[in-house]
């Protein structure tokens, strides 16, 4: 079921251990407070297993440095709830792609990071390494 909230939504992929978020547009810091909690919620039950995180930003606006800081914050609270992998879907969103980057440069995570013109491209991925 998705569930919305702004800008942003959530997701769970059926029969994976994936959850999907997107955006349209502008989105907020308390909208990424809200997914950060959603995503973390989400994915609980797989927190020992591990889980992906599926991400499409080829919609989203680039973030102001308040809301870049909180995605920071995001990938640090993702990787202490057992979350092995991020796939970005950009497509050719190249200045928000290098954005998600930065954020994942900076959280200092060890989430391993992949980006992919397409969705489909991006489960194919995470179904060979998680």
């Amino acid at each position: 079921m998705r569930k919305t909230n702004g800008a942003q939504y959530v997701e769970v992929i059926a029969g994976k251990k994936i959850v999907k978020s997107g955006a349209v547009g502008a989105t907020t810091v308390e909208e990424i407070k809200w997914l950060t909690d959603t995503l973390v919620s989400e994915a609980a039950a797989w927190k020992d297993t591990g889980w992906a995180y599926l991400v499409d930003i080829t919609q989203m606006s680039p973030v102001s440095s308040e809301a870049s800081l909180e995605l920071v914050n995001l990938h640090n609270r993702l990787g202490a709830s057992g979350c092995k992998i991020m796939a970005f879907v950009d497509g050719k969103s190249i200045f928000t792609a290098v954005q998600a980057k930065v954020h994942q440069k900076q959280s200092e995570s060890d989430i391993q990071e992949a980006h992919f013109a397409t969705e489909e491209e991006a489960v194919k991925w995470i179904d060979t390494v998680l």
